[in-house]
């Protein structure tokens, strides 16, 4: 489970304990400072949690990450950011300065929560702050036609996987390693991943393509191991007998029991048996999947799913329910991007600052918009007056690096004006302000009375990069504010008196991004979102569930 960051940050701290944690990681810290530096880190959980943020932050730029100006300035002034932007490769938190004593350093290391001798090996580090953490050793690479046994084991391109038994029902998978092995599974199959360096085919057909670099992966078969030494074979196992067959380069065999290794080349096939060694087997007798065939299939595929999406977004464009409809596919001018709602209002299309156009859901056919520089955004300006609001979107999240990540949000957050963004635990929050001439209860730095309706945190690390459909309804009528993630509702809140508006407003607004924050700090202002946009409907209605999975269903990319 995934825990909140704590509400403290670096500026909160005390000027001392501010000064300390810079000395320190300069390696200037005195001996006394230093011994009060320890005890508070051993009486404040707050410290200590802001310390090893701050760490990290350090650490991730000494070992010369690339950030643009903008970024880099960011990321200097914002001890927020999270580890999810350096490379997990040899991560190190925690750094000593010179000439501490090792009973001294190995206190800080304590203190910290932070193993720094750790040794990995490549391909399964495993990196954790606040809480979080980045597991796992390989992805789903590509699925086609993928059916699972229950709902309970069930992936998506681009999910993260660990320590676990893959199960597929039929169709074919792409397993990647992260030690460069790629694996092809076809349906039914039941693969139990070990680590970035193993795995063992309890049941079904795989093949493997192991480059040099992963030389030495290792996927066991009945009473064997197969020991792969930079090559290309296939392996199907059934009902407890196996098969392995040899398409480039050479495998080694080590049956159990014995000391020593049986090696098989290319154009050979060895027969597998669980009481003890097999022997040759006919070359071509499996038909292994293949992954440049699958590869062509998969092309195919999203073709089909394309021209689908397509037929969808000229259907949606005529829902007269619509305010805005943007797919953030480029026309003649690059600084424009068309509202498609029908019938067309040009005074409606957003002007594109500082975004950059990179491949969407259907990479080659069509585009998105990515918002990683904090300057990134795309204006808009949207008057009249609604009685409800829906917010959808396909949005691919590559690290919550703010303490808020903007989807839409209204400029001056004036009454009747919303905000929907995702917070940095991964939560989906969207308010609407209700009066912003009146103070906040408990909160009277706030622009004004308004209550934010949070969902549970529905993303971390280790879905960056995924593609996901996110939508959020506020509902005057019913008095509720829905959250959804891919057509599904994951949370419903009551609007109670207190907080109830029923005529909204847009005007003046932005994607991505949020143009007029009424406070300078560095962590409240800087909202830019660190990922990319694909489409966004905003609906003067309140679409129910069913509408949302229709809306889901007919424009996700992996039907």
């Amino acid at each position: 489970m995934m825990k909140s960051n704590p509400k403290m940050n670096f500026d909160d701290l005390p000027f001392e304990e501010q000064e300390w944690l810079d000395d320190y990681l300069d390696g200037t810290i005195l001996p006394d400072d230093f011994a009060a530096f320890q005890n508070r880190l051993h009486e404040s959980p707050e410290l200590r949690a802001i310390a090893r943020r701050y760490l990290a932050i350090d650490d991730s730029l000494r070992q010369g990450i690339e950030f643009d100006s903008n970024a880099a300035a960011a990321a200097a002034a914002t001890p927020w950011l999270k580890l999810e932007d350096a490379p997990m490769e040899d991560v190190k938190v925690v750094r000593f300065p010179k000439l501490m004593p090792i009973a001294a350093a190995a206190t800080i290391a304590f203190l910290l929560g932070s193993a720094a001798m750790m040794v990995f090996r490549p391909g399964e580090t495993i990196a954790t702050v606040d809480g979080q953490s980045a597991e796992g050793f390989a992805v789903v690479e590509q699925l086609f036609d993928a059916e699972w046994p229950n709902s309970d084991s069930q992936f998506r391109e681009g999910d993260t996987i660990g320590a676990e038994v893959f199960r597929l029902a039929s169709g074919t998978a792409e397993i990647q390693f992260f030690s460069g092995a790629m694996m092809t599974v076809e349906g039914p199959a039941e693969i139990s991943l070990k680590s970035a360096w193993e795995a063992a085919c309890i049941e079904g057909s795989v093949r493997m393509n192991v480059p040099p670099a992963a030389r030495g992966f290792k996927l066991q078969a009945p009473s064997t191991e197969i020991i792969d030494l930079g090559t290309e074979f296939g392996l199907e196992v059934r009902n407890g007998k196996g098969h392995v067959e040899v398409f480039d380069g050479e495998i080694a065999i080590r049956h159990h029991g014995a000391t020593e290794q049986q090696l098989v080349t290319k154009g050979n096939a060895l027969g597998l048996s669980p009481d003890g060694p097999g022997g040759p087997s006919p070359i071509g007798s499996v038909e292994f999947p293949d992954a440049r065939m699958f590869d062509s299939q998969a092309k195919e595929q999203q073709q089909s799913d394309f021209a689908h999406w397509q037929a969808h977004r000229d259907s949606l464009a005529k829902d007269e329910r619509l305010i805005a409809y943007y797919t953030f596919d480029r026309v003649a001018d690059d600084s424009l991007i068309p509202d498609l709602k029908i019938p067309r209002n040009t005074e409606l299309d957003g002007a594109v600052v500082m975004a950059e156009p990179v491949d969407g859901r259907w990479p080659g056919m069509k585009s998105a918009l990515e918002f990683r520089r904090p300057s990134a955004r795309v204006r808009v300006n949207i008057p009249g007056d609604f009685s409800a609001f829906t917010f959808a979107t396909w949005v691919r999240i590559d690290s919550l690096d703010r303490k808020y990540n903007a989807l839409f949000m209204g400029d001056s957050y004036e009454t009747g004006e919303p905000h929907w963004q995702i917070r940095d635990d991964g939560a989906l929050m969207l308010s609407v302000m209700v009066d912003n001439s009146k103070p906040n209860p408990g909160a009277l730095n706030d622009a004004g009375l308004h209550r934010v309706y949070f969902s549970p945190p529905i993303w971390e690390m280790s879905m960056s990069g995924q593609w996901m459909h996110v939508a959020s309804v506020y509902d005057p009528v019913a008095r509720a504010v829905s959250h959804y993630v891919n057509g599904k509702q994951i949370s419903t809140q009551e609007i109670v008196d207190k907080f109830f508006i029923n005529t909204l407003r847009i005007g003046n607004a932005e994607i991505g991004n949020w143009g007029l924050p009424f406070r300078e700090d560095p962590w409240f202002a800087i909202r830019n979102l660190n990922g990319r946009m694909d489409e966004i409907a905003i609906f003067d209605a309140a679409l129910d569930e069913n509408e949302i999975a229709i809306l889901f269903k007919n424009s996700r990319s992996d039907r």
